[in-house]
């Protein structure tokens, strides 16, 4: 009974090993100092009646076993081939934890699960979803929410370019309050050839805190690592180029990210941030099974809070292998 599962069944593991210098750990402005972070990276995917996609992550920054970070995400997929070409529904559920060794109060776990419909009508790609999602924070000083939003996008072909519109809105449900939020996103997709890719984003995102109390500790809005529970507003535009060489199998990545943030109101301080993220990534596929990649990045972040206002450059490398 199971062999025609086995025999449509396909998998592969493999481990990444990378490097990195920062000249900015803790992304605050006042105590800049660089340092290393070594990272292993299991991963591992399955396809067959289930499509089951895991990746790991252990870090240690400077060598120092007092710092060491562990991760863990997975993703369970089951696809549905509707009638007609291209016309897809996906049941999903995603997890993932995150420990620090020494830092207990900055673990978290995440799970999600949703429905995902892609259809098309006519020359229009339509996507439909919903999704339920629960965070769970180890600190006292966070709540735990659950996060239940529908989705919505759709694909227009134009002369040279896709026009990708979409919208999402959901709820930030504590214990004691419902925070409502949506999203507005424009994509451009440029596929100028089979080798070149352009894209650009935007969106705007809005959470409402709709009388209720703030959803963690004052102090911790001002915690580089908490900073996104406390964001009532995101305005975003991105780039997202790739290069293809196909003779060398290899290929150049570049991102920019252009934003500004605006955090709930605190003891009568406003905090808003602005600034951007570029990274460029240059990756060798050497064959099957081993790749090699460097890279650089660099953020800049302007804040009301002058201790907040900061840079963070990175370079880093590493190596891929494929059992």
């Amino acid at each position: 009974m199971l062999l025609p599962f086995i025999l449509l069944s396909s998998s592969y593991a493999g481990i990444k090993l990378s490097n990195s210098y920062t000249d900015n750990l803790y992304y605050i402005g006042e105590i800049e100092r660089g340092g290393n972070q070594t990272t292993v990276s299991p991963f591992f995917s399955y396809s067959g009646f289930l499509d089951f996609d895991y990746t790991g992550n252990a870090s240690m920054i400077d060598f120092d076993g007092e710092d060491i970070f562990i991760g863990n995400q997975f993703e369970i997929q089951k696809k549905f081939n509707l009638p007609g070409l291209g016309n897809r529904n996906y049941l999903y559920v995603n997890g993932y934890n995150f420990f620090p060794i020494n830092y207990r109060n900055y673990g978290l776990s995440e799970i999600s699960g949703g429905d995902s419909l892609s259809l098309y009508i006519g020359n229009l790609l339509l996507g439909l979803g919903i999704e339920v999602g629960y965070v769970d924070f180890i600190s006292d000083s966070v709540k735990d929410y659950i996060k239940p939003e529908i989705e919505t996008r759709v694909s227009v072909p134009m002369p040279y370019f896709y026009f990708v519109p979409g919208f999402t809105a959901g709820f930030m449900v504590y214990e004691d309050a419902r925070l409502p939020y949506y999203d507005f996103s424009l994509g451009l997709d440029f596929p100028l050839t089979g080798d070149f890719t352009i894209a650009l984003s935007g969106n705007y995102f809005q959470l409402s805190l709709n009388g209720s109390d703030l959803p963690l500790s004052d102090s911790l809005l001002l915690d580089p690592f908490f900073e996104n529970e406390g964001i009532a507003k995101n305005v975003a535009l991105g780039l997202s180029v790739r290069k293809t060489f196909v003779k060398q199998k290899a290929y150049l990545s570049l991102y920019l990210n252009l934003f500004e943030k605006g955090f709930f109101k605190v003891d009568n301080i406003q905090r808003d941030d602005s600034g951007f993220f570029v990274s460029l990534q240059f990756t060798k596929i050497v064959n099957n099974n081993t790749s090699f990649f460097v890279g650089f990045s660099s953020l800049v972040n302007n804040s009301t809070i002058e201790n907040l206002s900061y840079t963070k450059n990175n370079v880093s490398g590493g190596i891929q292998l494929i059992f």
